[in-house]
This record gives structure tokens, C-alpha cells and sequence, in this order.
């Protein structure tokens, strides 16, 4: 099982093909980021997309660099 949440792209009605390819290529290598992208949605009550992405148990990276920042091999 894996948790994930939906982060909101606020006045993205109108978005850029470039900006999906973007968001597609970021997929393909998700290996390399901090925090996996899934993939993308739309949200149906108001047309403005979504990007589904791993749940960071820690919260955001500035919570997480505080936990974790001796364990993380820089």
C-alpha cells in the first residue's frame, strides 16, 4: 500500500502541454526525486489540475531535513 496525497495547482485551467510533458518526464525518472510523482488529475468541481504524489510522513522537506538531516548522506 502506498499513501498519497493530491497537491493542488491553483489557476492551472489553462496549463501548457510543456508543463504536462514536464510533469510526465519527472514520472519516468521518479527514482531521483525527493518525493515520487504518480501522475496527474484534473479536479472535476473546478477544471484545475492536481498532481498525485507520495504522502511525506515527515511533513515538508524543511520538517524533514530537521528529523533527519544527520541520517541523510549528503
Amino acid at each position: 500500500q502506498i499513501d498519497i496525497c493530491l497537491k493542488g495547482l491553483d489557476n492551472s485551467k489553462d496549463i501548457k502541454q510543456k508543463f504536462l510533458e514536464k510533469v510526465k518526464n519527472q514520472y519516468k525518472h521518479e527514482s531521483n526525486s525527493a518525493i515520487a510523482i504518480y501522475g496527474i488529475t484534473k479536479n472535476p468541481k473546478d477544471s484545475n489540475y492536481m498532481i498525485v504524489i507520495e504522502y511525506a510522513k515527515q511533513g515538508s522537506l524543511r520538517n524533514l531535513l530537521n528529523c533527519k538531516y544527520n541520517e541523510l548522506n549528503w
